[in-house]
């Protein structure tokens, strides 16, 4: 068996589907409703590596003490959520999404220009944050957090 504990091979796949995103750093019309597919499945893949890690022994309620005290793993919770649910009505968002509709469809992830990096670039827009965020960014951010969990709680 190539695995010692469960999550690691849903860790496995949240780093190859984050390597992914990479490949479509640029937003284009070309690209853009497979991006969103691609981060629709990296964001609902990522927070539930949740399941994963109780599986592994590790303790739910420290799991979603650190989701809930981690920016970045709260609002990937609540992106999760939201694009696999529609709506949020088992508990309230601690981060407000604002939904765009953007060719068609209705998603929390939308196209910007990146003055910096003088691109087109995929973003989401978070009341909280009172500005938006890179969308891979984000995804890398994620991935750290969750790599910061396991080094906290290693078992």
């Amino acid at each position: 068996m190539k695995y010692t504990f469960p999550y690691q091979e849903q860790l496995d796949r949240i780093n190859r589907l984050e390597e992914d995103l990479q490949r479509i750093s640029v937003a284009s019309d070309s690209n853009f409703h497979s991006a969103i597919d691609a981060f629709t499945s990296f964001f609902i893949q990522c927070y539930h590596l949740r399941d994963w890690l109780v599986e592994s022994r590790y303790g739910r309620r420290d799991i979603d003490i650190f989701i809930s005290q981690s920016a970045y793993l709260s609002l990937c919770r609540d992106m999760a959520n939201k694009q696999k649910h529609k709506n949020i009505d088992k508990y309230e968002p601690q981060n407000h999404v604002i939904e765009h509709n953007d060719s068609g469809i209705s998603t929390p992830i939308f196209r910007y220009y990146d003055p910096f990096r003088k691109e087109n670039r995929f973003g989401i827009d978070v009341e909280e944050f009172g500005t938006l965020i890179d969308a891979i960014d984000l995804a890398k951010r994620c991935v750290e957090e969750w790599q910061r969990f396991l080094y906290i709680y290693s078992i």
